[in-house]
């Protein structure tokens, strides 16, 4: 590759694989946040950026989690699975990706966050104590369920490294969402632009 293009280099036009370059992306996001996942954490973070890459608009669409979660608690353990699966890696890619989305919804992040935990909770139960493969993929969601929240910030985090898309949020947009999921990664961006983030007891204000 021509070193005066190196700076227009992007997943496009690099020689890495999808999984090489989001691996490299979560690995160092791991490094500016202080955060260390779990192995186990980090190749469904890779595998889920890269399922999402491949993902093309049609099926990009805003559909209610919470009809999805209908179907789910109305469908048989095989539809279940995909059901569930399909609702926490939407509420945790849109969580990490889109957190602008939130600000033209009636409904906030902390939405998203409660629905994906607790899919991740459910897809743990269902394949808990079946077939090895099914156990293993068990401890897995598991894993997902209670690093949700980190998880989010390491994909917000490996957005903002690959768009630029940091520098366009406002500071309104980030102590919303910092209120919303208490993210120790938007509180650090918070106090970056001067800002430190604190809550206001409701009983405080008459």
């Amino acid at each position: 590759m021509d070193g005066s293009n190196s700076s227009q280099s992007s997943i496009w036009t690099t020689d890495l694989s999808p999984q090489a370059f989001f691996r490299d992306k979560v690995l160092d996001a791991q490094s500016r946040q202080g955060i260390q996942l779990t192995e186990n954490v980090e190749f469904y973070i890779v595998n889920l950026l890269c399922d999402y890459l491949r993902v093309d608009d049609s099926r990009m669409s805003d559909e209610c989690l919470a009809l999805i979660l209908k179907k789910a608690l109305e469908s048989p353990r095989g539809e279940q699975i995909f059901l569930y699966k399909k609702l926490a890696d939407t509420a945790l890619y849109f969580s990490g990706f889109f957190q602008e989305y939130f600000n033209r919804k009636c409904f906030d992040i902390k939405y998203y966050v409660t629905m994906g935990e607790g899919a991740y909770e459910q897809l743990a139960h269902l394949m808990k104590k079946r077939t090895a493969s099914e156990a293993a993929m068990s401890e897995i969601y598991g894993e997902m369920a209670s690093s949700f929240g980190t998880a989010v910030d390491i994909i917000t985090d490996v957005s903002e490294s690959t768009a630029g898309f940091e520098s366009h949020r406002s500071t309104l947009s980030l102590y919303d969402a910092w209120l919303s999921t208490s993210s120790k990664k938007l509180a650090r961006d918070l106090n970056k632009r001067g800002v430190n983030p604190v809550r206001v007891s409701k009983k405080a204000v008459q």
